[in-house]
C-alpha cells in the first residue's frame, strides 16, 4: 500500500504507481478522502496505462489529465466548466486521435469548427484546456511535442458568434420588475419571497452567489455597508468519483482576490435588506429558504424567470446578472469613474471591465466629447 503523508498545509498526500516508474500524487483534507482518491487514481490507471500513452486517444489521455490532475487543482464549480468544454467542444473533434498522432491541422480544425458556432471566448477556453494538458504530457515525457503550440486562435472578426454586448434592464423594465418584486397581496403579504433578494442585488452590482452566500454578520445598517468574502456555487456531486446530480456548496474563497470587498450601501439596498429580514426570518443568513439552509442559485434563476414573465419582459439570457449589468451600467453613464466601478464590482482588474462594458463606455465617450460642442 502507498504510503501517506501529511503536508505543512494539513493535507494528506499519497502518492500512487501510475507506470512506467511514475507517480502521481493525490491529496485530501483527511486520511479516508486521500486513501478515496488514491484507489480512484489505481482504478484509472488500470484502466489507461500510462506507460503505453502512445497507443491513446486524445479523449482517454485528457480524460486521465481531468481526473487526476485538474480535480485537484480548481474548485469543483471551475472542473465542472473544464470537463465541459472538454467534453462538447475538444472531444466531438479531436476526441478518438491517438494522442502522439495528433497534429496542428487537427486542432487548427477543431478550433475553425467551434468557431463557426460559439465565441471567441468559448474557442479560446477549448485552446487553453488542450494546449495544458499537452503541456504537462511533454514536461513528464509522456508525449512528445505539444502541437498547440503551432496554431493560430481564430480572430474576433472570423469567429461566427461574436461576443455579446452587455444586456442591461431598460428604465422602464426596471420600474416594472420593482414593482413585481414589492408586490403584495390584499392580506399584505408578499408575493415574490426573493423579491427584495433581486432588488438588492440591483442596488450593489453583487454577484448572485455572493448574494446568497451572504450572512447578518457581515451586514453594517448603521454605517451602511456590507462586506463580500465568499460565494455560493452549484456543482456536480462527485463524492463517490461518478457524477451523480449536483451539490450547493459555500465557498469562501472568492471568485477572485478583488471579490473581497466592502460595498457601500444606498437607501434602497438598505430598505432591501430590512424587508429580507422581515419576510426570511433567518438569524444567520439574509437569503434562505423556509427551512433555513442555502437556496439553490438554479431556483433563484427560476424565481426570478416568473418575475419577469410577469413584467413581460423575455428576451435577457443572462437574467439575474442582467441586474448586476444594469447596476454598473448605471454608474457608468452617470460618470462614475470605471476604476471605482470595477472595484465596487469584485473584477481582478479595470481591464476586464472595460472589456466588459465597452459599448456602454463607447457611448460614454461620445456624450463627453459632444459636450465640448459649447467651448467656443
Amino acid at each position: 500500500m502507498a504510503k501517506m503523508s501529511k503536508r505543512t498545509d494539513n493535507r494528506f498526500e499519497i502518492k500512487v504507481p501510475v507506470g512506467g516508474g511514475k507517480r502521481l500524487s493525490v491529496y485530501g483534507a483527511t486520511e479516508a478522502e486521500a486513501r478515496r482518491k488514491a484507489k480512484e487514481l489505481r482504478e484509472m490507471s488500470a484502466k489507461y496505462d500510462m506507460s503505453s500513452v502512445c497507443r491513446m486517444s486524445v479523449k482517454d489521455y485528457m480524460d486521465h489529465w481531468l481526473y487526476t490532475v485538474k480535480i485537484n487543482e480548481l474548485k469543483p464549480a471551475s472542473f465542472d466548466r473544464v470537463e465541459q468544454s472538454c467534453k462538447y467542444q475538444i472531444y466531438p473533434y479531436i476526441g478518438d486521435l491517438q494522442i502522439q498522432a495528433l497534429t496542428s491541422d487537427d486542432i487548427q480544425h477543431m478550433l475553425n469548427e467551434i468557431a463557426k458556432t460559439h465565441s471567441r471566448s468559448t474557442v479560446k477556453k477549448a485552446y487553453n484546456n488542450l494546449n495544458s494538458c499537452l503541456n504537462l504530457g511533454v514536461a513528464r515525457n509522456e508525449i512528445l511535442r505539444n502541437p498547440a503550440l503551432a496554431v493560430s486562435l481564430p480572430t474576433a472578426v472570423s469567429v461566427s458568434m461574436p461576443a455579446k454586448e452587455v444586456r442591461s434592464y431598460t428604465e422602464n423594465e426596471i420600474n416594472a420588475i420593482v414593482e413585481e418584486c414589492k408586490r403584495t397581496y390584499k392580506n399584505g403579504n408578499v408575493a415574490n419571497r426573493y423579491g427584495y433578494a433581486f432588488l438588492l442585488i440591483l442596488n450593489t452590482g453583487m454577484r448572485l452567489g455572493e448574494a446568497l452566500y451572504l450572512k447578518w454578520k457581515d451586514v453594517d445598517l448603521e454605517n451602511r455597508t456590507i462586506y463580500i468574502h465568499g460565494n455560493v456555487s452549484e456543482h456536480k456531486n462527485r463524492t463517490n468519483g461518478e457524477a451523480n446530480g449536483y451539490i450547493l456548496a459555500e465557498q469562501e474563497t472568492p471568485k477572485t482576490r478583488r471579490s473581497i470587498r466592502y460595498i457601500d450601501l444606498n437607501s434602497k439596498a438598505v430598505e432591501a435588506l430590512e424587508h429580507l429580514k422581515e419576510i426570511i426570518g433567518d438569524d444567520e443568513r439574509v437569503i434562505a429558504t423556509e427551512n433555513h439552509t442555502i437556496v439553490s442559485p438554479h431556483n433563484m434563476h427560476k424565481y426570478f424567470r416568473s418575475i419577469l414573465d410577469r413584467c413581460y419582459i423575455k428576451d435577457v439570457d443572462d437574467i439575474i446578472h442582467s441586474l448586476r449589468h444594469t447596476f454598473a451600467t448605471t454608474l457608468i453613464l452617470k460618470g462614475v469613474d470605471i476604476k471605482v466601478v470595477s472595484e465596487l464590482l469584485g473584477h481582478s482588474d479595470v481591464g476586464t471591465t472595460m472589456r466588459i462594458y465597452y459599448h456602454t463606455i463607447e457611448k460614454q465617450k461620445k456624450k463627453a466629447v459632444r459636450q465640448l460642442e459649447d467651448l467656443y
